[in-house]
């Protein structure tokens, strides 16, 4: 029967869908955590070319303020051998000259050792967010795979079986169930006391009458799921009603 080859089919795909969640959801999980390591790699490495740089730049203002003091004591000589009041004024404003840049310089240095000192502190701290997320992938990434590997193995058993069940329905019917089903999650719902399990709306009487027969494909007016009786779920074996052969309320496939 259609019916149940179609409930047969949705509680299938449900499973797949269920299963497909919870493999994504590890993947996800998985790829967040690598993704963490390698920007944690990413920010270690820019953090030690900066400092890198900022060192090679220390440097470089400590060899000059060392040349400027070379070239001071080269003036401080000539002053002492200033042979006029205007020789000596010129070499004490090369001195004084002198002595600003290197206050400038040496303030300059202090800045720059200002900043490594903050690399360092962040680099710190990007090393412990590392070491925590390799330890954790240490952990959790062979137990993770081996569950996305298991999960993958359940999925692909469920396409076989799926495939096996939607062999015994018409194409027809079988695009119709999945237009459903891309629309709406669910394409076939049971039907409780003349009401959609789909959509909670109440099912006309005679609509009623004709689903509880399950003998022919019957949508929901309201929400277009395909709806089936289910005696069982109420309880009690209910003796199916005859069929009115004047009312044709759905199109049988």
């Amino acid at each position: 029967m259609d019916i149940e080859h179609l409930k047969q089919l949705q509680e299938v795909d449900i499973e797949i869908t269920t299963v497909s969640q919870e493999k994504f959801a590890l993947e996800e999980t998985l790829k967040k955590d690598e993704d963490g390591y390698r920007s944690a790699e990413q920010a270690i490495a820019e953090f030690n070319k900066n400092y890198e740089q900022l060192d090679a730049d220390k440097r470089a203002k400590e060899a000059e303020i060392q040349q400027t003091n070379e070239m001071i004591k080269r003036w401080d000589t000539r002053l002492k051998e200033a042979k006029s009041g205007r020789e000596y004024q010129a070499f004490m404003r090369e001195i004084n000259g002198a002595k600003k840049d290197i206050g400038e310089i040496e303030n300059a240095v202090l800045k720059i050792m200002e900043d490594m000192e903050k690399i360092d502190k962040d680099r710190d701290q990007q090393k412990q967010q590392l070491d925590e997320i390799g330890k954790r992938l240490q952990q959790m990434s062979a137990q993770s795979k081996e569950k996305i590997s298991f999960l993958a193995k359940q999925i692909e058993g469920f396409e076989t079986e799926r495939g096996r069940i939607a062999k015994n329905v018409s194409s027809g019917l079988l695009g119709m169930y999945e237009q459903i089903r891309k629309q709406r999650n669910v394409a076939i719902v049971a039907v409780k006391k003349s009401v959609c399990q789909g959509c909670y709306m109440n099912i006309p009487p005679q609509l009623y009458n004709e689903v509880m027969m399950n003998s022919r494909i019957i949508h929901c007016p309201h929400c277009q799921r395909i709806l089936y009786y289910d005696a069982e779920d109420h309880g009690v074996v209910e003796r199916k009603p005859k069929r009115n052969k004047k009312s044709r309320i759905d199109v049988e496939l």
